[in-house]
């Protein structure tokens, strides 16, 4: 019994898939693709003609000017992405091509062309819709990176396409200039120059007349000058009243001894003679001097020393507490020193220092007169200073507009040039755009019609190929080969039987009603059963048999009867033709008898005869030594109920009922033709209690997920399932049918 497994689902695009759907639909695509040829041989030999005339345009570089713009912004944009506005080429070259298929232009040229002659074959003409046909028939190329635009137009009528662009190359050199250049701002330009030209010259006449009355040129370099002045008069005035005060104090040091003294000695000193009354001190001899700055010189040599030393040697080193002992004994010599004789400390090694009276009078009286110098130039910078500082604002405020006129004046100045070139400018000579080729003689285009024809040429076939995909991959949702169910299912088909058409397609030949006319054969047939020699299910049902005694005895099914149900998936599927079949290839075998069972009669149906004999009733026909009339050597049929026995459902429990007499009766296989696998029908549980359960599948007709479910439910139940595909059509080569 087979296993079943909740794999996922394998993806259905794959090339045998592919190839399968091409090959089934290869008539719908060949016609399609036929068609799609048929249509575009149509449209090349139809299409109406069409001339285009083209030019080719080079753009150098755009200047860009207006009476408006700054100047800094009018140096113009260079066609390789120079200075100017910064814009690259490519922006620049846009720009251009916006100007050629702009709506203006386009209005201007049918306006100088007239509507009859760009609408030749209008009934009523109008500018707008000339202007509307010249857009729509107007292209242009460009490359990246390139400064050449490619201008085209195409029209029906080869002599309006050259004159068309012919205008619109000729009027586009003037819309160039009305949207990049200056043109006709001459005069306001002039105007505006001339006011502030006078307007200027009223602002240096008033700030010429304050500079005289303030006696300045430049007001920032004035007062840069005074505040230098008066921060080094401050510097002189500070520094002669330190020397003044110096003088004073050492004429006064002169004048209290009447003599010449000391001028070295403080005030300290003096005051401190004063209050103790005491005598003068003992003035120091040469020698003493000398001594003293002896006894200086070495001290600072051993200081040096000691600093040294300090470097190398820690404090308690020998050598370093010797120099200090010896630094220590020379200080002590010079305090005594300094004591004995107080003037060695204020005039040190410089001399006795006495001056004569009269000489530093002199000397006082000078700085004296200096330091007045000093303070009346102080006072005249401050009066400097504050008759700017009042001028100042002024000053400043006219300078400011004197600059801003003058910057106002510069730009209409240039602007103005500018303008005269632009009013002379000819359009037809500007320097940065030419015409590298102008309008083309008109030339037959068939490009559009081409890609037209091409298209409907590869779209047939691309359509074809489409719904094929589309049906067979997407929308279709049933078993078309073995290999499918093999692979969903994880089980092996037992056999594949391929498709008949009508021929010999019969149902049992006790069937009527509307059961039966589905398998009934179009053709009248009716009288060939499935157990004829001649019937088309034979090999197949011969096939079948084989397969199931070899599986019965591989696995040991021994007992007698074998039971062996044969169900679908709904009506016309071929569960009976192949039930039929199949009993009548066992019957041949010589092993015994055979029974085959209609499971599908409908509730009331009058009993149908076979050869002017009824077919028996399942409970007759199991009966021991029960005497039923037979369809064929060994073959027997019967239904599930008796004429007149309105139930016509042999249910489990009915079934239970009859598994006694089954057991005992003398057949050796019993067929079941079961019910359709549905929610209502008994075949699940039916096929529980079967040997082996044959499962029809119609090919392309029975949907997948409804036979996953049901092969689910079968294996669920313990049935031994081996499935059976039928109605197979064969569309391409054997090795993909393999």
């Amino acid at each position: 019994m087979p296993e079943h497994r909740n794999d996922p689902e394998p993806s259905k695009i794959n090339l045998s898939n592919i190839l399968f759907a091409l090959f089934k639909w290869k008539r719908t695509i060949l016609a399609l693709a036929l068609a799609g040829i048929v249509i575009a041989v149509a449209v090349y030999y139809f299409y109406p003609a069409a001339y285009e005339s083209d030019a080719r345009l080079l753009v150098r570089y755009v200047l860009e000017r207006s009476g408006y713009d700054p100047v800094d912004a009018v140096t113009g944009t260079s066609a390789r992405g120079g200075s100017g506005t910064g814009l690259t080429i490519d922006a620049v070259i846009a720009a251009e091509i916006s100007i050629l298929t702009s709506w203006d232009l386009s209005v201007q040229v049918a306006e100088a062309l007239g509507p009859n002659r760009v609408l030749p074959d209008a009934k009523a003409p109008t500018v707008v819709g000339a202007a509307a046909a010249i857009n729509s028939g107007l292209s242009t190329t460009t490359s990246k990176g390139s400064n050449i635009i490619g201008v085209s137009y195409t029209n029906r009528k080869p002599e309006v396409a050259t004159a068309v662009l012919n205008e619109l190359v000729t009027r586009y050199f003037t819309k160039h200039l009305e949207v990049h250049r200056s043109a006709g701002a001459f005069d306001f330009v002039s105007q505006q120059s001339d006011q502030i030209r006078a307007r200027l010259n009223q602002t240096e006449d008033a700030l010429k007349a304050l500079k005289a009355k303030a006696g300045v040129i430049s007001l920032a370099d004035s007062m840069s000058s005074l505040n230098a002045q008066s921060s080094h008069t401050e510097e002189q005035l500070r520094a002669a009243e330190n020397d003044l005060a110096e003088q004073q104090a050492k004429v006064k040091q002169i004048e209290r001894g009447g003599l010449p003294v000391d001028l070295n000695e403080t005030d300290n000193t003096k005051d401190k003679a004063k209050d103790n009354a005491a005598p003068p001190p003992q003035q120091a001899s040469t020698k003493d001097i000398g001594d003293y700055q002896a006894l200086v010189t070495n001290l600072t040599k051993l200081r040096e020393t000691q600093l040294e030393m300090s470097a190398k040697y820690t404090p308690e080193n020998v050598l370093v507490k010797m120099n200090q002992a010896h630094i220590n004994e020379l200080e002590n010599q010079k305090r005594d020193f300094e004591k004995k004789f107080p003037e060695l400390a204020i005039t040190g090694a410089r001399g006795s220092g006495q001056l004569d009276l009269r000489v530093e009078r002199a000397r006082l009286a000078g700085m004296k007169s200096k330091l007045d110098d000093l303070r009346r130039q102080k006072i005249e910078l401050q009066d400097r200073m504050k008759q700017l500082a009042d001028a100042g604002p002024q000053i400043a405020s006219l300078e400011r507009a004197k600059d801003l006129e003058e910057q106002d004046y510069k730009y209409y100045s240039g602007t103005l040039q500018k303008a005269r070139v632009d009013e002379a400018l000819d359009p037809s000579k500007m320097p940065n755009i030419s015409a590298i080729q102008r309008p083309s003689p008109p030339g037959k285009v068939t490009t559009t019609r081409d890609k037209i024809a091409l298209g409907f040429a590869g779209g047939g076939l691309a359509l074809g190929l489409a719904l094929a995909l589309l049906f067979e991959l997407v929308l279709s949702h049933s078993y078309k080969r073995r290999s499918e169910i093999e692979l969903q299912l994880r089980s092996p088909v037992m056999l594949t039987i391929p498709y008949q058409g009508s021929n010999g397609r019969l149902r049992l030949p006790w069937k009527s009603g509307r059961r039966a006319s589905k398998e009934t054969p179009a053709n009248g047939k009716s009288n060939l059963a499935p157990w004829e020699v001649e019937h088309f299910i034979r090999p197949y049902s011969e096939a079948i048999r084989d397969r199931l005694g070899l599986y019965f005895e591989l696995h040991g099914v021994t007992h007698k009867p074998k039971l062996i149900g044969v169900t679908g998936f709904g009506e016309g599927s071929g569960t009976s033709t192949l039930a039929a079949g199949v009993a009548a290839a066992l019957s041949e075998t010589g092993d015994g008898k055979v029974l085959l069972v209609d499971v599908n009669a409908a509730n009331g149906e009058v009993h149908p005869f076979f050869a002017g004999r009824p077919a028996a009733s399942l409970t007759a026909a199991i009966e021991p030594q029960a005497e039923i009339t037979s369809a064929a050597d060994n073959l027997y049929l019967a239904t599930i109920n008796r004429s007149g026995n309105k139930s016509a459902h042999l249910g489990l429990k009915k079934f239970f009922a009859l598994v006694p007499n089954l057991k005992a009766s003398d057949f050796d296989y019993i067929i079941f033709d079961m019910p359709p696998i549905n929610q209502t029908s008994p075949t699940i549980g039916l096929a529980a209690l079967m040997d082996k359960v044959l499962v029809v599948v119609e090919a392309e007709k029975t949907n997948r997920d409804l036979v996953k479910r049901s092969y689910r439910e079968l294996v669920g139940a313990r049935a031994d399932v081996a499935v059976v595909l039928n109605k197979t059509r064969s569309y391409g080569p054997s090795w993909l049918e393999g």
